[in-house]
């Protein structure tokens, strides 16, 4: 995706009446690039993949993982505002095979979002599960 071609710095070691001995070339940083909406569009899609490592996904593009955090951000508060449904997140509840009677510490609750998972033990109090998800739809 991207180019080894940009600016550069250059430096060269000498000494009087003489020829180079040495030179170092320096990348003088990264060229911003411009990306069309489509090829934004299908980032982002990948990166709301379930079991997506955004990390992976931002090196495949080579883009750093902040700029793709942004882009998602950027792609939730947009359809927030324009007043398209988010979606539902699908539900299971698997009943016990048996009537055998669980320890307490041995049940948690399951949370899938994204590429986030969430357990959270018995004892947590609703309130606190709330504001824990209320975080996270906030940081989007």
């Amino acid at each position: 995706m991207a180019s080894d071609e940009g600016p550069f710095e250059t430096s060269f070691a000498t000494s009087e009446h003489q020829r180079p001995s040495r030179m170092d070339v320096i990348p003088a940083g990264r060229v911003r690039r411009r990306w069309t909406d489509e090829a934004k569009a299908r980032v982002i899609t990948a990166s709301f993949e379930p079991g997506a490592n955004i990390a992976q996904i931002a090196r495949t593009h080579d883009l750093l993982p902040q700029l793709l955090y942004a882009w998602r951000h950027d792609h939730i508060r947009g359809r927030k505002l324009a007043g398209e449904p988010l979606g539902f997140a699908v539900v299971i509840v698997d009943e016990p095979a048996s009537a055998v009677p669980m320890a307490w510490d041995a049940l948690e609750i399951g949370i899938r979002t994204g590429g986030l998972a969430i357990n959270v033990s018995p004892e947590v109090s609703a309130d606190h599960i709330r504001r824990v998800l209320a975080a996270v739809r906030q940081a989007g």
